[in-house]
């Protein structure tokens, strides 16, 4: 009997199980991809950042702007404009002439006085002492006299006894007038037409006689009160050297101030100060003003117009419009401007026209104060558009 070999068995070791081993993960390789993406983004931003800040700008066009703001008459214009300040010509500080206390006051800060009017009362009391004494040794010094006068009559006493009665006499009136002058002095009086404009002292103070003022210098805190004559208003301005030559003395002006917008003043050139400031490169100018109100005040801020002609009063009251360079103005229908916004961008408004004067053209709508205007070339632009200031180049 033959017996069949045995079959091997397969090896069955890789079906075990091996319950100690981890799967394998796979590669995180979308992390990397992440990262990539975040990177190139900031890349991007970055690159339209610096295009944005830098680079545009750059190559943006550059214009002229002005401000757009209210003038008037401008078939007239101003050969040249100039700032200053409101300053009386005819100003006084009222000071005593002797040091006393003050008793008695007869105005506030904005009191109109004229010539003569009593400001300030002193007191007087010794004063009417020390006259009542000199009143006293007057009449002892007439009693000396009259009776040395009839003594050399009946040829008693001598000639030098007469004089020195008669030098006595002479010195007793003199202190007596002084005395009384001193009392006089005692009422403090107003030297012109005008107004008070600062009141420096109050009843019961002691202030400086002039003298005084000036030895221990306190002579403005010895003031009682400063006055002005407001007809003598005049502005104070400086002028560049290099405009000079448009200037004469006489020269006609219009003269507005902040605090009134609305409202012009005519006036003319009354000095130019002979010296130069050279540090500045300016010369002072005084412009007088023909018609002062009594809104006009003392160190108010003002604007001063040098005309070639004077303007008419129906000029002074025109009001005030909107004027813009004519080349300014984009032709078509509507009729359009070009502003910048805070951004530098343009920005194209419908505007309506008025009348044409001396190349400039009235805006009656579409335009309001403080745009900044395009002058030239504004057809050339695009509305949000970026633009460089010209002003901002210098």
């Amino acid at each position: 009997m033959t017996v069949a070999p045995e079959r091997p068995r397969g090896d069955l070791s890789a079906l075990r199980i091996h319950h100690d081993e981890e799967p394998r993960r796979p590669e995180k390789s979308w992390l990397k991809i992440i990262v990539w993406i975040v990177l190139l983004a900031a890349l991007a931003v970055g690159a339209l950042f610096i295009n944005a800040r830098f680079i545009a700008p750059s190559r943006a066009p550059l214009v002229d702007t002005v401000l757009v703001k209210p003038t008037v008459s401008v078939a007239n214009p101003a050969l040249l404009t100039a700032t200053g300040y409101l300053v009386a010509n005819k100003q006084a500080k009222i000071t005593p002439k002797i040091s006393g206390k003050v008793i008695r006051l007869n105005f506030d800060t904005g009191t109109k006085v004229h010539t003569g009017d009593v400001l300030a009362v002193l007191e007087s009391t010794n004063l009417q002492a020390q006259l009542d004494e000199a009143q006293a040794s007057l009449s002892e010094a007439e009693r000396e006299y009259n009776r040395q006068a009839a003594l050399w009559k009946d040829g008693v006493t001598t000639h030098a006894l007469l004089d020195s009665a008669d030098a006595q006499l002479k010195v007793m009136r003199a202190r007596v007038d002084q005395i009384r002058i001193n009392m006089t002095d005692m009422v403090v009086r107003a030297p012109f037409d005008g107004v008070v404009a600062t009141k420096n002292t109050e009843v019961g103070e002691v202030i400086s006689s002039v003298t005084m003022g000036q030895i221990a210098g306190t002579l403005p805190s010895g003031a009682i009160a400063t006055i002005v004559d407001l007809r003598t208003l005049e502005v104070e301005a400086d002028i560049n050297e290099n405009t000079l030559a448009q200037l004469r003395e006489g020269q006609p002006a219009e003269v507005s101030v902040d605090a009134f917008p609305g409202q012009k003043w005519k006036g003319f050139l009354r000095q130019i100060i002979p010296t130069a400031d050279r540090s500045k490169g300016i010369v002072k100018v005084k412009v007088a003003i023909i018609n002062p109100s009594d809104r006009l005040l003392p160190e108010m801020a003002s604007t001063v117009s040098f005309l070639q002609t004077a303007r008419t009063d129906a000029e002074l009251r025109e009001p005030a419009k909107l004027w813009v360079p004519l080349p300014a103005i984009i032709e078509g229908q509507p009729k359009k401007v070009a502003v910048v916004n805070d951004q530098h961008r343009v920005i194209l408004k419908a505007v309506t026209t008025g009348a044409l004067r001396e190349n400039r053209i009235e805006i009656l709508s579409g335009l309001r104060e403080g745009d900044r205007l395009i002058t030239k070339q504004a057809d050339t632009l695009k509305s949000g558009e970026l633009v460089r200031l010209s002003d901002d180049e210098k």
